[in-house]
């Protein structure tokens, strides 16, 4: 049924009222949508309005709040610097006082080898520091050495200059004899030997022309190899073993152990 229909029914079943009637009818059916469409922008305007002001009570409320966390955040990372710093300061002091203690202990070792070689008629006697590095790709750390301390006899040339950050395995064959803690005698028929051992090692007593090693071990209070000590005899300086006391030299060695461990 279209309007015309309902206008032609209501004007004969109701005449002038009808007529009225059904012009109202009319006019409700073409404002609806403008008042549906209104209402709506309305009703979507209230929700709009009622959410900004949740948000600006929310913003309102939570601001203190904000402030306290920016605030508390702030000085958890002042704190953390100040840690941070408090513990290079920390190490640096202490790397400092090692260092001091060091250089204290420094004048007694080095007497204590150059009377080793002055009474041993040794060539050269050096002590010899074992440390660690960073570690491999595959997570495994290096191990080198430095000779720390050196006496050396007229005519004999100085190797602490050149011998620092050295692989320790240049040392195996030396260090496989005192491992357990006992001092080593090494003759020429010994060090021929050391060429199908470590090549580097042979290669530096045939360059310095090495007839002699002695080699006792430095050990800390924890029992573990961290050192040694070496009294060297080469050119036509052989080793007098009839004035050899292995005693003496290992109580010497212990000596210094004790230096380098304070």
């Amino acid at each position: 049924m279209n309007f015309t229909e309902i206008f032609k029914f209501l004007s004969e079943s109701y005449g002038g009222g009808g007529l009225v009637l059904s012009v109202l009818i009319i006019l409700l059916f073409l404002f609806l949508p403008y008042l549906f469409n209104k209402n709506n922008k309305n009703m979507k305007d209230g929700l709009n309005e009622v959410s900004n002001k949740l948000t600006d009570a929310i913003k309102e409320e939570n601001k203190d709040l904000i402030k306290g966390l920016n605030d508390n955040q702030k000085s958890l990372i002042d704190n953390q610097f100040k840690l941070f710093n408090d513990l290079i300061n920390n190490r640096q002091k202490e790397h400092i006082e090692n260092l001091n203690n060091r250089d204290t202990v420094s004048i007694p070792i080095q007497n204590k080898i150059n009377h080793l070689k002055d009474f041993y008629k040794a060539s050269r006697v050096s002590v010899f520091e074992f440390h660690n590095s960073l570690v491999n790709l595959n997570g495994l750390p290096f191990k080198w050495y430095d000779v720390i301390y050196e006496s050396i006899a007229k005519g004999v040339s100085s190797i602490s200059a050149e011998t620092k950050n050295m692989p320790f395995n240049i040392l195996i064959p030396i260090i496989l004899q005192v491992n357990e803690g006992e001092i080593a005698i090494f003759d020429k028929d010994n060090i021929e030997d050391f060429y199908n051992q470590s090549s580097v090692l042979y290669d530096f007593c045939l360059k310095h022309e090495i007839n002699d090693l002695i080699v006792a071990p430095l050990i800390n209070k924890d029992m573990q190899l961290f050192g040694i000590l070496v009294l060297e005899y080469s050119s036509n300086n052989h080793l007098e073993y009839s004035n050899l006391s292995v005693d003496d030299v290992e109580l010497e060695a212990h000596a210094i152990s004790t230096l380098l461990e304070l």
